[in-house]
């Protein structure tokens, strides 16, 4: 009996696997770009992180997105609001860092840099918008 019940609360555990890394991408309908990073980075992400990494695609131009920018710019170092704010795509790795702008062809660029943040390590990066997330500050909060 006891090995039956051990087998139900590990086939439990199982079930219940909460995403380690929440991506956060906002982007605009129009943006080549987004598109491009949406259509070529994600889908790798999705294969390398499987449910370890939840991503969320925020319309730029709704409402909701707004306020969770907001709130995502007001987590980062540094980050100031000004007349270039909006810029897209901003990709945000909740809890690492966040990032303003993204070509098409950088893809493998952008999954170094988020292998390296998670991995801990110090991001390369060439002439780049970046921030990083204030001590403690995440996005996501728990749920």
């Amino acid at each position: 009996m006891k090995k039956l019940f051990l087998v139900f609360l590990l086939l439990l555990s199982g079930c219940q696997t909460k995403p380690q890394y929440y991506l956060y991408v906002y982007y605009a309908q129009t943006c080549p770009h987004c598109r491009s990073f949406i259509q070529v980075v994600i889908p790798e992400l999705e294969e390398q992180y499987g449910s370890q990494m939840k991503i969320t695609t925020l319309d730029i131009d709704e409402e909701s997105s707004i306020e969770a920018y907001a709130k995502t710019c007001s987590l980062l170092e540094g980050y100031e609001v000004n007349d270039q704010s909006g810029s897209v795509p901003f990709i945000v790795l909740d809890g690492y860092f966040a990032l303003v702008g993204y070509q098409m062809g950088e893809d493998q660029q952008m999954l170094e840099m988020i292998h390296q943040a998670i991995a801990g390590e110090e991001l390369s990066v060439d002439n780049q918008e970046i921030y990083f997330f204030k001590d403690g500050q995440t996005f996501h909060e728990g749920g």
